[in-house]
């Protein structure tokens, strides 16, 4: 009887040792499933919360941040966090859908090659134009600002070479162009003269222009001194023009003011 017992109680002790190895390895996954959730990295990723048209720039306000797990991440071709330096003017190198990842790739920036061919219409061309420092005027000019252009001329002088005016009489200022967009702003300095530590600065405004401005804008660089102005509106633009009679009092006596010095 004893040892009846005695079995009775080991195949007990027996069956509940098994049933504990077995909850052990039924929950073991889990644990390391709970583990691996838990360490996963996340990537920082953009998308963009509206449609955006090629050309168009672009703002930190466009996008909105999201995580990816590397799996998720993988798909779109990501292998790091990616990061904008939303300080600098950034434009879409394609269009763009609500919701699309956006990588560096698909953006760009003035100064890079294929910034003028990302952001100029069609119909229209790239045009240099290049004035001291101190004539851009009318407020600070700024990449994507509209700006009008005015010759001042004088008929029997090429204003673009000298710096001296002989018939102050003559002289003119007219509005050439009106809400031209400045594509592209590249500063530099040069020297005044071999001879001297002396520099002036020199600003090179990228416009975008017609076929038709382009023959305007050369021949006024030719004869005239180019003036750039900030526009505050098109219906302004017919403003910018006056004579040397709206500057100074004139009798008719050529001697009384032989040369009026502007530069």
């Amino acid at each position: 009887m004893n040892s009846k017992i005695i079995l009775g109680l080991a195949v007990v002790a027996i069956s509940i040792g098994l049933y504990g190895v077995a909850m052990e390895e039924t929950q073991a996954p889990q644990v390391v499933k709970t583990e691996q959730t838990q360490t996963d990295p996340k990537l920082l990723a953009w998308q963009a919360n509206r449609k955006i048209a090629r050309g168009e720039q672009v703002m930190r306000q466009d996008f909105q941040a999201v995580y990816f797990t590397r799996s998720q991440a993988g798909l779109h071709g990501l292998i790091a966090d990616t990061h904008f330096d939303w300080q600098t003017q950034k434009y879409a190198k394609q269009t763009l859908q609500k919701g699309e990842v956006v990588t560096p790739e698909l953006l760009t920036s003035p100064g890079r090659a294929d910034y003028l061919t990302t952001v100029i219409e069609p119909g229209f061309v790239p045009f240099n134009v290049t004035v001291p420092g101190v004539d851009v005027v009318g407020g600070t000019i700024s990449v994507g600002d509209l700006v009008d252009i005015s010759v001042l001329s004088a008929p029997t002088q090429n204003l673009s070479k000298d710096k001296t005016v002989d018939d102050i009489q003559h002289l003119t200022m007219t509005p050439l162009l009106a809400q031209v967009p400045v594509l592209n702003m590249i500063t530099r300095e040069r020297s005044v003269s071999t001879l001297s530590s002396e520099k002036v600065s020199e600003v090179t405004l990228v416009l975008q222009v017609t076929n038709r401005q382009v023959a305007q804008l050369t021949v006024a660089k030719r004869i005239a001194e180019i003036e750039v102005h900030k526009s505050i509106g098109k219906e302004y633009s017919d403003d910018l023009k006056a004579d040397s009679s709206d500057v100074i009092r004139i009798s008719g006596q050529r001697d009384e003011i032989r040369e009026y010095r502007f530069k």
